[in-house]
């Protein structure tokens, strides 16, 4: 099987040739520590150790504003992006930026700049194509992007201040998300129009964090549901699927994930209380599982840990299908090359199916 076959099989809770393998995100300060304890300075992991592609690409579903550069320091650089968020990002560390100050905070604000939403088809670049296609002819596995309408609400307002609007102004706050939603769609539509099939939508949306979801079920079922739904048949009349990036504890969200049509979720951080040997009997006949391999555990570099850890999770993942092999966010520095080697011939020597 080429990749894409493997991970398409995979997320159609079907068995493919072998568990897939992937990881789509080492921080460049491992790297830098891998290779000074003997990782080929020419070489990548995915070559290395036979990692399955995943790409991404992103549509623009921003307010379009200037991003400028408002500082910069020997360690940082403050930028103003193109929703008006202002972060500061550091030059030496895969650390996540800061958020310094948001141009729009209150309705009067949104109302000034929600025009600027507006579908435009030059929000789809030519780049999203010729990805989309070279994916498709290297036999890997591609998705796009559009934009979720609630990450995107909460990630512009500010995280506090989207939190309480949606508590305290819930019509101003289901505003911007049906604004966004309705460019998120007719962005999608537009390129299926024009013939291009990814494998997938991917929404990046960190709707949960260690304690449980942001905000209750009953709100996601109420307010936020219809819009992933809509866009889940847009997914599933083109045989494409449906996949949530969400860090935090989503065991509390797999039900209404379930329920609004996600065909995945990932990446199961299992130091948020993750685990795939729980998750996959409860559900993995409705959902499949991307990721959970604890980079925790990785980091001891303990080898019966390490083995306890892959082990039983390709145990209780592989069985029929619908489990994609990753880290539970990405590879840090902790982890030493040693470790990682361990953990990957694990992986080779358990994941043929047949």
């Amino acid at each position: 099987m080429t990749s894409r076959e493997r991970l398409r099989t995979a997320l159609r809770r079907q068995e493919p040739d072998r568990l897939p393998r992937c990881e789509q995100s080492f921080w460049p300060e491992t790297l830098a520590r891998w290779r000074a304890e003997g990782m080929p300075a020419d070489a990548t992991p995915a070559a290395l150790f036979d990692l399955d592609a995943f790409h991404n690409v992103s549509l623009d579903n921003t307010l379009r504003l200037p991003v400028a550069r408002l500082e910069e320091t020997a360690d940082c650089v403050v930028e103003r992006d193109a929703d008006g968020v202002v972060h500061r990002r550091w030059k030496h560390s895969y650390a996540a930026p800061a958020e310094v100050d948001f141009l729009i905070k209150t309705r009067a604000d949104w109302e000034r700049w929600r025009d600027h939403l507006a579908f435009d088809p030059a929000r789809i670049s030519d780049g999203v194509r010729q990805a989309i296609d070279a994916a498709a002819a290297a036999g890997e596995f591609c998705t796009v992007s559009p934009g979720e309408p609630v990450w995107w609400t909460l990630a512009t307002l500010g995280m506090e201040n989207g939190l309480m609007t949606l508590a305290g102004e819930p019509e101003f706050f289901a505003d911007m998300m049906a604004c966004q939603a309705r460019l998120a769609l007719e962005m999608l539509r537009k390129l299926l129009a024009e013939g291009y099939r990814p494998d997938g939508v991917l929404f990046s949306s960190d709707l949960c964090y260690r304690g449980g979801m942001l905000f209750s079920p009953d709100c996601y079922r109420r307010t936020m549901m219809h819009y992933h739904r809509q866009v889940a048949e847009i997914c599933h009349q083109h045989d494409m699927v449906l996949i949530l990036h969400c860090d935090g504890d989503v065991r509390q969200f797999l039900p209404l994930l379930i329920e609004a049509g996600f065909d995945c979720i990932e990446p199961l951080e299992a130091r948020a209380g993750n685990d795939l040997r729980d998750l996959k009997p409860r559900y993995g006949d409705r959902i499949s599982f991307f990721g959970n391999i604890s980079m925790d555990v990785l980091a001891t570099g303990d080898r019966a840990a390490i083995r306890h850890e892959v082990t039983s999770k390709i145990a209780a993942g592989k069985p029929g299908g619908g489990y994609i092999h990753q880290s539970d966010h990405s590879v840090p520095p902790t982890v030493s090359y040693d470790a990682y080697r361990i953990w990957m011939d694990l992986a080779r020597d358990l994941g043929d199916y047949h």
